[in-house]
């Protein structure tokens, strides 16, 4: 998607309804709405306190040059306008959070998506880090999955990447199939209990963010255990 300037005043034509709560360190985030009805996000640092909207400016064009390292990818924010320095829009992407009652229409096909889409960001180098969060995952119609904010994002250079990059894609990947742990445990197979246990350990070692299992690890060991007694079973048949 092509990237366009727009002003202010042509902002400000628009309705404007905030959707973030009041912050001195982090851009603003609104829903604006033109005279088409026509809807953007937009993120935008006007009006915060001069001591602090230097370090709100970066994380908001951190995270705008994260998205263009995005762009074309569909069920993902896509960058429209930068506004006057201090803002920037993103197309709209209407759904409804992740839930357990959403999630039980289809888990299987839901939990691959989302896995389908998370390997389509780590192929562009890119790492969401906060799926863990409901409201970062929109179920839209025909329960198509679809991912936003990635404030919390990354798209490490090469070192950190070379460093980081198996402990990043755990991350994302485990945030994944916890859901299918949580809300459809009987849907998960034995390789992603394993992989899930494994992406738990590794989610101790990411300290920007406190771990929590949500009590599903002895769910995942009793899969684990049950497919390890279904190959030795099948082994001394």
């Amino acid at each position: 998607m092509a990237v366009h300037d727009w002003s202010r005043e042509q902002l400000q034509a628009t309705q404007l309804s905030k959707l973030s709560r009041e912050s001195r360190v982090k851009p603003s985030v609104w829903l604006s709405v033109d005279a088409s009805g026509d809807r953007r996000i937009v993120k935008d640092c006007y009006g915060l306190p001069f001591y602090s909207r230097w370090l709100a400016k970066i994380l908001m064009w951190r995270e705008y040059r994260i998205l263009l390292k995005i762009d074309g990818l569909a069920q993902l924010p896509q960058v429209r306008e930068t506004i006057d320095g201090d803002a920037f829009s993103m197309n709209f992407i209407a759904g409804e959070p992740l839930s357990s009652e959403n999630y039980a229409f289809a888990p299987r096909r839901i939990a691959d998506d989302l896995l389908e889409l998370v390997e389509k960001l780590h192929q562009r180098k890119v790492f969401h880090l906060d799926l863990r969060q409901r409201q970062n995952i929109l179920l839209g119609d025909g329960l198509k999955v679809q991912i936003v904010d990635f404030g919390a994002s990354w798209a490490p250079s090469l070192l950190p990447r070379l460093v980081f990059g198996k402990l990043l894609a755990n991350i994302d990947r485990s945030a994944a199939l916890k859901y299918l742990a949580r809300f459809a445990p009987e849907e998960m197979t034995y390789g992603e209990a394993k992989q899930l246990l494994r992406g738990l350990w590794l989610r101790r070692l990411w300290v920007f963010s406190p771990y929590r299992s949500h009590g599903i690890a002895d769910t995942l060991k009793s899969i684990v255990s049950d497919g390890v007694q279904s190959k030795e079973s099948d082994h001394n048949i």
